[in-house]
This record gives structure tokens, sequence and C-alpha cells, in this order.
């Protein structure tokens, strides 16, 4: 773990202690949801985004970054998708949970877009890894959700649906050259996927990133890039949610 990441707004505090996830919903929602919410000292109501975490599986760097969305101006719910199911393995024992994965990510939209501080103000999916191929996977399921950041992730050869392409929330795509996890070949895939059915998309690719390349964790991290990939999602996310420039 990093300290003195000062210079990138998204890593402040990255050494201070955050919050460990916990059961949000109600005890009758299944699957339930468990994560950590942060809500904006402004008074709302808020535009919100969902975090949604990489394969690993939760990090308190994942609460760190809800914080710092609040602070930006949304209601900021991250989430441990895993916490009903764990992590499932490879291929197929990994499948096995998808369905459960993608309801738990309808029942946090759901969660967030009743709040008081959202009043049903657009919400946005920030997915990390497998969790940007989770929200390419049910978004267009969960009418609620206006638009997507893609870090370093992409969507299956049949996501998302031709048919819904055209209603689709627009996608910001962020992804490195050098990722040997995760192709770039997959992020130009689920570009002109999109592109070429009329969607709204976006993308922009750093050459010389690896995956992960914004997690302060990961050896693979660019503090240039993430502060570049930070200033693009943030705009993308106030234009798509917010209305603003």
């Amino acid at each position: 773990m990093r300290c003195g990441l000062g210079t990138l707004p998204l890593f402040i505090g990255a050494c201070s202690r955050a919050p460990a996830p916990h059961q949000i919903t109600a005890p009758g929602v299944s699957p339930a949801v468990w994560g950590v919410l942060e809500v904006p000292t402004a008074p709302g109501p808020h535009p919100a985004v969902v975090l949604l975490p990489g394969s690993y599986g939760w990090r308190s760097d994942y609460a760190r970054f809800a914080r710092t969305f609040a602070d930006s101006g949304f209601v900021a719910l991250a989430i441990d998708y895993y916490a009903e199911t764990g992590r499932g393995g490879p291929g197929s024992e990994g499948e096995r949970f998808w369905q459960t994965w993608q309801a738990t990510v309808r029942n946090a939209v759901t969660y967030v877009g009743a709040l008081p501080a959202v009043a049903g103000r657009p919400i946005g999916l920030v997915g990390y890894s497998r969790g940007a191929f989770l929200a390419i996977s049910m978004a267009g399921t969960a009418p609620k959700v206006k638009a997507i950041v893609d870090f370093y992730g992409g969507g299956s050869e049949d996501d998302p649906p031709v048919e819904a392409i055209p209603t689709f929330p627009p996608v910001l795509i962020l992804h490195g050259e050098a990722d040997s996890v995760v192709p770039a070949i997959l992020a130009h895939r689920l570009y002109d996927r999109i592109r070429a059915h009329g969607g709204d998309v976006e993308m922009h690719l750093y050459p010389t990133a690896g995956h992960v390349f914004n997690a302060p964790w990961a050896p693979t991290y660019s503090p240039a890039d993430a502060t570049d990939a930070w200033a693009r999602a943030l705009a993308f996310l106030r234009q798509r949610l917010a209305g603003k420039p």
C-alpha cells in the first residue's frame, strides 16, 4: 500500500482507516447488498454511483474511492457483491454466481435510487475489471442506470445485446494497452460493438499502462495515468448524470 498520493484526488486519505462493508438492504431483500455508503455534505438530492470491485473482491480502498466520489458531489455506494456467495473460482465456478452478482447490483441500484439524498436522480455504475464486465452485462436490465465507467474490463461477445444497444447507457472505457490480464483487444471489441449498433461510447487508452493502473496497491499503478483517468471519469459522470460540462 502506497501513502502520500495527495496529487491524485481519488486516493486522498488512502492511508486512513476506511469503514468495512455492512448489510445495507432490509432483511427481506435477496440477495442482500453489503457495502459502504458515502453521501456529500452539501444538501441534495444528488446523482449517484455504485462502485463494483474487481475479481479480487473487497478492499478498503473502495470505501475511500466512495468517499472521494461523495466529495465530488455524488452519493456513492461501494458494494461487496461477493458477500453472499464468495468469490467463486475461474471459469464455470465463477459463472455459477454471475446471475446472483447481477441481481446484487440491481438491488444496489434500487436501494441507492430510493435514498432521500438521491430521490430518483440518475445513477452510474463504476466497474473495475470483473466489476466492469458485470456492469456491462446487467446495465440494460436496470433502467435507473444512466452511465457506465469501465475501468480495464469489457464485455462478453454477446454483451450488451445488439437489440439493447440503442438505449444502452453511455459507456466510458478506460484501459491500458499493456494490460496482460484483460487485453486491450476486449476494450476495442466492446467499443466497436456499441458504436456499430448506434450506442453511445467513448474510449481512452493508456499506451504503457497495465491492468489496474489506477489501483495504489498494484505494482502496475501509474500515478499519471490514474490522475488522467480519474479526471475523465469524473467529467463523464458529471456530464451524463448531473448535466454539467
